[in-house]
This record gives structure tokens, C-alpha cells and sequence, in this order.
């Protein structure tokens, strides 16, 4: 029996098709079944969480809340790397202070902050601070720098050198020498 040159074309055709085809359903079957890496390996990084947010309450029911766009954590080091950092301080006697800055970086060991550029602190009496940075040690329960900073609200505005801010009490200080402009 004789194949026709048109038949072996047809069956020629068919062949490949089929096995193109098998190829490709191969293909496809192996990276369903490949697991898939959901963390993004980093140099000297042990996680990267974007959205990060942490909570501790402390003595007297003071709370503070860290919220960061992103956090890097290196376990050998302790420490944990902020870019948009946002604190916000409830003093146990109700007083809220709402701390943001471009970068931040807490040492996870001993629960120590320290936040810098752009640095904005707003009370919920609606006073705003404003320094280069901004550290807390938890040992003592308080936020300080000795840098400038100015405060500003509807009545006045103030500048020194150095602020202290006390978790439990919610007591602030800013440092000497502190001038005022009244408005």
C-alpha cells in the first residue's frame, strides 16, 4: 500500500502538532508543581516585612504602636530597620503623641528606638515638635533628643535645645536655652 505525498504531508502535520503539544503540557505541569519562593532573599537580612506593625503595652497601661512602610530584621544584630517610621505614644494617663520619621531602627534586645530625619512629633493638644532625631530607651521609659527642636501650635512658637518626653507620665521637657515668640 502507497501513501499518497498529500497523506505523509497530513500524518507529518498531525505528528508534530501531537508533539508540540505533549511539550507543552509538560512545560506547564512542571511550574504548576514548582514551589514558589514568597521571600525575597536579601544580603545580611533575615526578613523583610513591608507594612510592619508592632504593639507593647507597658507599665500603667502606657502603650506604644511602631508602624514602618518596611522593616528589614537582622537577627545576629538585634535590630530591626525602618524607612517611613511612625510611632504613636498613649501615656498611661491618656496622652497621645504621634511620632513619624523617614528611618528608624529599634535594637530588638533591649526594645531601644532610634528615629531621625524629618522627625514630627503632634500631642493631641495639637502641639507639633520637630527635630533631626528622636531616641527612647525603654530602661528609662522615655523619648529624647539633643538636638534643636521647635514647637508650634496656634498661640506660640518655641525653640531649644532638647526635648525629653516620659512614657508613663507623658511629661515633656524641652532643654535650655528655649526661646518663644507669642502670637
Amino acid at each position: 500500500m502507497k501513501l499518497s505525498k498529500k497523506s505523509i504531508i497530513i500524518s507529518s502535520i498531525v505528528f508534530v502538532l501531537i508533539t508540540i503539544l505533549i511539550t507543552a503540557v509538560a512545560i506547564i505541569k512542571i511550574n504548576v508543581n514548582k514551589p514558589v519562593n514568597l521571600l525575597k532573599a536579601l544580603p545580611d537580612v533575615d526578613l523583610q516585612i513591608k507594612g510592619f506593625n508592632y504593639t507593647e503595652v507597658g507599665e500603667a497601661n502606657a502603650k506604644w504602636e511602631v508602624k514602618a512602610e518596611t522593616a528589614t530584621y537582622d537577627k545576629k544584630e538585634n535590630l530591626a530597620v525602618f524607612d517611613r517610621v511612625q510611632i504613636k505614644l498613649t501615656t498611661s494617663d491618656s496622652k497621645v503623641f504621634v511620632m513619624s520619621a523617614d528611618k528608624g531602627r529599634m535594637f530588638t534586645d533591649k526594645k531601644n528606638i532610634e528615629i531621625k530625619d524629618n522627625v514630627v512629633i503632634i500631642s493631641d493638644t495639637g502641639d507639633k515638635f520637630s527635630t533631626d532625631h528622636l531616641n527612647y530607651n525603654d530602661a528609662e521609659k522615655k523619648f529624647y533628643t539633643d538636638a534643636p527642636v521647635t514647637m508650634e501650635n496656634e498661640r506660640m512658637k518655641i525653640t531649644g535645645v532638647g526635648l525629653t518626653l516620659f512614657m508613663n507620665t507623658g511629661e515633656l521637657n524641652l532643654s535650655s536655652p528655649v526661646k518663644a515668640k507669642i502670637n
